[in-house]
C-alpha cells in the first residue's frame, strides 16, 4: 500500500504550535515549587508568568509585519533559538529578578511562535480544510496544554527548575524549518507607508476588533484563574502534591481535543454565534464551581469545563480572523489576535493577584464567572458573529 506524502504545511504548524505552549502550561504546575525555592510571594507568582507575556506587547504587533514583508521563516527561525536558550536559561535563576528578566527575554522569542502558527494555516490550507487544521491546532493546544501540566509537575516534583529545561525542544524543530522548508515571500511589495496604511485600515474593522476582544476575553478569565491560580490554590487549600496539580490541570485535554478535532463537523450544524456564547457560559459555571469543592479532585470538572470551552473558542475566533484576512495581511492578523492574547495573560496573573492581596480564593472564581458571563452576552450580540457569517 502506498504511503501519503508526508505534509510538510501540517507538520510545521502543529509543531510550532506544540512548541509556543512550552511557555506556559508546562510551567503551571511547578510554580509553587518555583515559588518556595526562590521565596517568592503569593502576589508575586503571577510575574513569572507575565513577565514572560509581556514582551508581546511590544513585539507581537512587529512580528506579524516583518513576516509579511520579509517572509515568515525569516521571523520563525531566529525566534524558535531565542526561545529555546532564555527558556532553559531559567533553571540556572539564583533569584526571582534573574527568573524575570529570563522569561521576558524567552517572551520575546515566543512572539512569533505564537502568532505565525496561524499564519501558516492561512498559507497552507483554504476553504473547510482551514476549518478542520485549526481544529487540529486547536487539539494540540489542548492536549499539550492538557498533558504538558502533566509533565511539568513530574519534573518539578524532582526539582523547581527541570520543566525549564523543556523548552529546548524548539532547537530542533528551528533546524526543520530552516533545512526542510521555504521561506514565504510577500505576495507584492508595497512601499513601507503604504503598507503600514493598507495594515491598519483592515485591522481596524469592528468585526476583526470584535473578534480579538473575544479572545482578550476569554484569556483574560482562563489564564488568571485556572492556569495560574489554580495551582496555587491546590497548594494552599489541600497541600496538593505538584503530580496532583498537573493531573488536575491535564484533565483539560480531553474535552478540549475531542470539540476541537470535531469542530469541522460542529461548524456544520451550529453557528460560531452559539457556539462561542454557550462556551462562555460553560465557562463561568466552571469557574462558579471551585467555590463549591470539598477536594481537589473535584476540580477535574473545573478542568473539563475550561478545555471544552476552549477547544471551541479558540480554533473559531482564529478561523473566522483568517477568513477575514487580507491574503498579504494573514502574519499581521495573526500577530495582532496574538497581542491581544499577550496582553490578557500579561494583566490577568497580576490582576488575579493583586485581588487576592484584598480578597479571597472564593471571591475570585466568582469574578471570574461573572466576567465569562458578560462575555457571553457580548457574543451573542457581537457584530462579528451575525448569523450570515456563521
Amino acid at each position: 500500500m502506498a504511503r501519503a506524502p508526508f505534509n510538510h504545511g501540517l507538520f510545521s504548524v502543529i509543531s510550532l504550535t506544540f512548541v509556543s505552549l512550552l511557555g506556559f502550561p508546562v510551567i503551571s504546575p511547578a510554580l509553587p515549587s518555583v515559588q518556595a525555592a526562590l521565596g517568592i510571594s503569593t502576589q508575586n507568582v503571577g510575574w513569572i508568568m507575565a513577565a514572560y507575556s509581556l514582551p508581546g506587547l511590544i513585539f507581537m504587533p512587529i512580528v506579524g509585519l516583518f513576516a509579511d514583508r520579509f517572509g515568515k521563516r525569516r521571523v520563525i527561525v531566529p525566534s524558535l533559538v531565542l526561545f529555546s536558550l532564555a527558556g532553559s536559561a531559567c533553571a540556572l535563576a539564583p533569584d526571582q529578578e534573574t527568573l524575570f528578566v529570563l522569561r521576558f527575554i524567552q517572551g520575546i522569542g515566543a512572539c512569533a511562535l505564537s502568532a505565525l502558527n496561524v499564519a501558516l494555516v492561512g498559507d497552507f490550507f483554504t476553504g473547510h480544510n482551514r476549518v478542520r487544521v485549526m481544529g487540529f491546532v486547536g487539539a494540540t493546544q489542548n492536549v499539550g496544554s492538557g498533558l504538558l501540566p502533566l509533565l511539568g509537575g513530574t519534573l518539578a516534583a524532582i526539582a523547581w527548575f527541570y520543566p525549564f529545561l523543556v523548552s529546548l525542544l524548539g532547537i530542533p524543530l528551528g533546524l526543520y524549518l530552516l533545512f526542510a522548508t521555504e521561506n514565504s515571500p510577500p505576495l507584492k511589495k508595497k512601499e513601507t507607508r503604504a503598507f503600514l496604511g493598507h495594515a491598519w485600515n483592515n485591522l481596524m474593522d469592528r468585526r476583526i476588533l470584535a473578534l480579538i476582544f473575544m479572545t482578550v476575553g476569554f484569556i483574560f478569565v482562563g489564564f488568571g484563574a485556572f492556569v495560574t491560580y489554580l495551582p496555587v490554590f491546590m497548594k494552599d487549600q489541600f497541600a496538593a502534591a505538584e503530580v496532583l496539580i498537573g493531573f488536575i490541570l491535564s484533565s483539560r485535554a480531553a474535552s478540549g481535543a475531542l470539540l476541537a478535532t470535531q469542530l469541522g463537523r460542529i461548524v456544520q450544524l451550529l453557528s460560531y454565534r452559539f457556539l462561542i456564547s454557550v462556551s462562555f457560559l460553560v465557562l463561568a459555571i466552571g469557574m462558579v464551581a471551585v467555590t463549591f469543592i470539598s477536594s481537589p479532585w473535584a476540580l477535574i470538572f473545573t478542568a473539563v469545563c475550561y478545555g471544552g470551552s476552549f477547544g471551541i473558542v479558540r480554533p473559531s475566533l482564529q478561523v473566522l480572523l483568517l477568513d477575514g484576512a487580507p491574503e498579504d495581511l494573514r502574519g499581521t492578523f495573526s500577530s495582532a489576535n496574538s497581542f491581544g492574547l499577550r496582553l490578557a495573560q500579561t494583566i490577568s496573573p497580576v490582576a488575579a493577584g493583586a485581588f487576592l492581596a484584598i480578597g479571597t480564593f472564593d471571591q475570585l472564581y466568582i469574578l471570574a464567572a461573572i466576567l465569562s458571563v458578560l462575555m457571553a452576552i457580548f457574543a451573542m450580540t457581537s457584530i462579528a458573529l451575525r448569523p450570515s457569517d456563521s
